[in-house]
């Protein structure tokens, strides 16, 4: 009985650890691992953006967002129904639209 703990404790504390590491290497990036609770104030040049995420109203997070994803490795949350932000989302949506025809 003790020989078939040993490899079960083993495998818990690996799986622990594998978790762990993941959850700090996602933090070294600096991507949010929480939600959006308000809304960061004004504009962000189109310059500057990379690319988005878009967060949906749930149990855990109280508003929509659009997460944008900076050059300089920042994810401000904005307001989806700002003129500008949809804007800026279109004209990702467009460049990446046109990066996909290159590539086919």
């Amino acid at each position: 009985m003790a020989q078939i703990r040993a490899p079960v404790i083993v495998l818990l504390v690996l799986l622990a650890l594998g978790m762990f590491t993941t959850e700090v290497s996602a933090a070294k990036r600096g991507f949010p691992t929480g939600c959006c609770t308000r809304y960061s104030q004004g504009r962000i040049d189109i310059g500057l953006i990379r690319g988005f995420s878009v967060q949906r109203v749930t149990d855990e997070c109280n508003i929509d967002a659009i997460i944008f994803h900076t050059v300089r490795g920042r994810f401000p949350c904005v307001d989806p129904t700002k003129s500008w932000v949809i804007k800026a989302v279109r004209m990702l949506r467009e460049r990446a639209e046109g990066l996909n025809k290159k590539r086919s």
